[in-house]
């Protein structure tokens, strides 16, 4: 008699260290990477790396664990490990090389924390990733003909306002063709249309704004509405609807990493009128301009929030005499002697179906920056696993 069974067991281990709800502790963790070069630089990092990962799945860890059972014997037994806690901070207490295992130990004091609003990538969240602000556009061209300026004045007004809010590290493309096709509009990740942006900026991510509408209608008033019709008047509207869709596009790997619709319905008199350009104080005085005042801030929010947890990625554009050049300006708020960890490409781009699906990556070393300059960082080499070409990628962790 053959039997199959599936049983399935979730268990949550928690530190036993007093702990508020979101500071969960600080722990001593030692981490270990093996030697199979002689570079220990390169062997040091790595095990930092696997310190704080071991850190992470000390407290506030859940594990899967599946069984599986055959005439009652365990034929096969599997875990998978995932962590709900982050990485606040470490520092390095000690570290050796064992040459009895071959193996780089570093001892690490890292405190933990579970506050949903920390960022999972401790390393290099202190750095601004490149911000290109493309053109916007509208879905319904008839509709806002009473505001002036609407496109042009939406995209500067965005621009100035993540600068204000703190957001150095941006630039504002004029004209950008292709990025929006279709009836329907909605991003397009084409390698041709993306690609070119990236290398005239210098960008990781491309903010694209689409204005889904700005119709004003009139509701609630049906007998004062009728009367006008019947003397040949237009309607008298009330009322406004502005809905702003904004994607979030990476552009080294061409996916889009967020997305939100920001939406007010407005109430009062809707019509600006084209005395009143987008961006004027006359223009945010009108109940259209403070609607749009709204949706603006809450896109600025947003977007600032998502980009203060993504690592900072580059590449490599040169090779000059032991020494590395990165597409890394300043206001990224790199410093000199801060290092940066690199990944080489090896073999073609992986397609499928037409498509780019990207590049296998491999780790190949760590550079340390040695000049900064306005539109792009030096650095030399302090660890090397393999040799770092152009074209590699430059990450902050």
């Amino acid at each position: 008699m053959k039997r199959a069974g599936y049983a399935s067991v979730v268990f949550w281990i928690l530190s036993m260290i007093p702990m508020s709800v979101n500071a969960l502790g600080c722990i001593e963790v030692t981490g270990v990477a093996s030697m199979q070069t002689d570079d220990r630089a390169f062997a040091r990092q790595m095990a930092i790396r696997n310190a704080i990962e071991l850190a992470s799945m000390q407290s506030n860890l859940e594990i899967n664990a599946r069984s599986d059972m055959e005439n009652f014997a365990l034929q096969n037994q599997a875990s998978r490990f995932t962590t709900r806690s982050k990485v606040e901070r470490f520092s390095l207490v000690d570290e050796f090389y064992n040459e009895q295992t071959n193996e780089y130990e570093v001892v690490l004091y890292v405190c933990l924390t579970a506050d949903p609003s920390a960022c999972g990538n401790l390393v290099g969240t202190q750095y601004q990733n490149r911000l290109v602000v493309a053109p916007v556009v509208i879905e319904n061209t008839y509709e806002g003909r009473d505001i002036a300026n609407l496109l042009p004045g939406y995209q500067a007004e965005l621009f100035r306002r993540l600068n204000i809010a703190g957001y150095r590290n941006l630039e504002m493309v004029e004209y950008a063709q292709g990025l929006h096709p279709g009836t329907m509009v909605t991003p397009n990740l084409s390698q041709d249309v993306l690609l070119p942006i990236q290398d005239q900026t210098g960008g990781q991510f491309l903010l694209l704004s689409v204005i889904r509408s700005v119709v004003s209608v009139s509701e609630g008033r049906g007998f004062l509405d009728g009367v006008r019709r019947f003397y040949n008047y237009d309607a008298k509207h009330n009322r406004r609807y502005v809905e702003v869709e904004w994607y979030l596009v990476d552009l080294n790997k061409q996916r889009i990493v967020r997305q939100h619709l920001e939406s007010i319905e407005m109430e009062g008199e809707p019509r600006v009128g084209r005395d009143k350009p987008f961006g004027s104080m006359a223009f945010f005085r009108t109940h259209t301009g403070q609607a749009f005042d709204k949706i603006l801030a809450q896109q600025v929010e947003r977007v600032i929030d998502h980009l203060k947890c993504e690592m900072l990625e580059t590449q490599i554009i040169d090779v000059r005499n032991g020494e590395y050049v990165m597409f890394l300006a300043d206001q990224s708020g790199i410093q000199v002697g801060d290092q940066l960890a690199i990944y080489s490409r090896a073999g073609n781009p992986v397609r499928f179906q037409g498509r780019v699906l990207g590049m296998d990556e491999a780790p190949a070393g760590f550079i340390e920056i040695t000049r900064i300059l306005p539109k792009f960082a030096v650095g030399r080499l302090v660890a090397e696993k393999a040799e770092i070409q152009i074209g590699d990628v430059a990450r902050s962790w």
